[in-house]
């Protein structure tokens, strides 16, 4: 592995080219509100509204941040006691995750009305206006967190009268391309980490180990990226994913079923890959699938061409990318110990290279540095609903695609999907790291190409030991940057 070569972390200029939409990350791990299940986009954009300011929170900054979330953030056993203030003629106002879901029954001959849901009172059928839908279309899709006032209309059913989302929804990407080029192309990686999380100041912390961790971000500036992260435990897999949008959604191990992935044949929900921008299964060795055939037939098809079916329903197409995250064991040397073959321990469906073939790569999270309290940032970074709206918001932009098939060239090794997976790859490491398109050959060969070639290696690695068809080919992938 390369040593980092980046220099002392500059949160003055990250201060001063993005303003008021960094924070100083020592503020959220000192606050609290994580541990009360507060996701970060939310849980610093709170901070920053309630106890502005830098360094770890003070004791009276700790007060108030408690008296707040004491008011503000219902428990699951609150449900009662707020029915009961609702019933008393009170309007309630929380801080929560708001949904809204519209069950089409056949046979009923009425329209039915919106439902609004909220997950953590486990309220599901509170009354909603049509007008504070249309101005949160977002509550349709993954929902929004934010402030809702609640009340209860005649009949006893509680009702959403107001709601005011906290999420960051419009990106200035011109801008945040002029702020890109103010930066230099270490300080910017650097950035990007410590908006994560991290500490790009720790030694243990690599230019290796952190564009695996960088790598992390693939599928949310790509539509459709669909790949896997194996890793010993510890090293932090799903940590960005559970914090950054609710745009992301985390499946953590257990049965996963047809209809929570695709479409509820009672109701008729979409599932999750047709709501959200990333679905993200994690502990994916202990996972499995109730009725699997009815699992991996359109799941295949959906991770070829973004669309899905279940009998009786015509095709769904979703631009969802498919993150499986699996621990895996390490050898003596902290390398896997099935190196020649990496989805040995994971189900068996994962066995079958016309189903491997589908995943653009797998990241070695093995070459990431298990994590420690002083491995978390202390710098400023870019608050997390910024960072996370503005990755996600790039999932459209086809120039970065264009640039990376111009400047990639494949040898005869290279199957089609080969190809698709690392110009794919390529051109979402484009947009972590040059969101201005403004890099020499040699930038996009170190930091794009490269990586994304070692990613896609791994699954040829796994082809080649379990398909005699991939050993006609060769092992190795050939490409080259020109």
């Amino acid at each position: 592995m390369t040593s980092s070569n980046s220099t002392n972390y500059n949160s003055d200029l990250v201060r001063d080219i993005f303003g008021d939409l960094g924070i100083d990350k020592t503020r959220l791990p000192s606050s609290g509100l994580t541990g009360a299940g507060v996701p970060s986009f939310v849980a610093e954009w709170l901070l920053d509204k309630i106890v502005p300011g830098s360094g770890a929170l003070t004791q009276a900054e700790l007060e108030k941040v408690s008296t707040f979330v004491s008011k503000a953030f219902p428990r699951k056993d609150d449900a009662n006691i707020i029915k009961f203030k609702l019933t008393q003629g009170d309007i309630h106002k929380l801080i929560a995750l708001l949904q809204v879901r519209v069950k089409l029954e056949q046979g009923k001959g009425v329209i039915p009305d919106p439902l609004a849901q909220i997950p953590v009172l486990n309220m599901n059928n509170c009354a909603i206006s049509t007008d504070l839908i249309e101005r949160h279309e977002m509550l349709l899709r993954q929902g929004v967190w934010g402030k809702i006032s609640l009340g209860m209309l005649p009949d006893g059913t509680p009702e959403v009268i107001d709601f005011d989302p906290f999420q960051c929804s419009n990106i200035d990407f011109d801008a945040y391309a002029n702020y890109r080029a103010q930066f230099n192309a270490h300080a910017w990686r650097d950035l990007m980490f410590c908006s994560m999380g991290y500490n790009p100041e720790h030694s243990s912390y690599t230019q290796d180990a952190k564009t695996w961790i960088l790598a992390r971000l693939l599928p949310l500036v790509e539509p459709n990226y669909h790949a896997m992260e194996l890793a010993p435990k510890g090293t932090g897999k799903s940590y960005v994913f559970e914090n950054i949008s609710s745009k992301v959604v985390v499946v953590s191990g257990g049965k996963v079923t047809p209809s929570q992935l695709f479409i509820n044949g009672r109701n008729k929900e979409i599932g999750l890959l047709g709501r959200h921008d990333v679905v993200v299964l994690d502990e994916v060795q202990s996972l499995t699938f109730e009725d699997p055939d009815e699992i991996i037939g359109p799941l295949k098809s959906y991770l070829a061409s973004g669309r899905y079916n279940r009998a009786g329903f015509a095709d769904i197409s979703s631009d969802c990318s498919l993150m499986m995250l699996a621990n895996i064991e390490l050898d003596a040397n902290l390398q896997p110990k099935n190196s020649y073959n990496l989805i040995t321990d994971l189900p068996e469906f994962f066995g079958e290279t016309a189903f491997l073939d589908r995943f653009a790569g797998i990241i070695p999270g093995w070459e990431i540095p298990k994590f420690t309290r002083n491995m978390a940032a202390s710098q400023v970074g870019l608050k997390m609903d910024f960072f996370g709206e503005a990755l996600l918001g790039l999932r459209r932009d086809n120039r970065y695609a264009a640039y990376a098939q111009n400047h990639t060239k494949f040898g005869e090794t290279a199957t089609i999907r080969d190809q698709n997976a690392i110009l794919k790859t390529s051109s979402g490491f484009l947009k972590i790291l040059y969101p201005h398109l403004e890099l020499t050959l040699m930038d996009y060969e170190n930091d794009c190409l490269r990586p994304a070639c070692k990613i896609r290696q791994f699954i040829r690695d796994s082809e080649y030991y379990l398909d005699d068809e991939y050993k006609q080919l060769g092992r190795e992938i050939l490409v080259e940057a020109v």
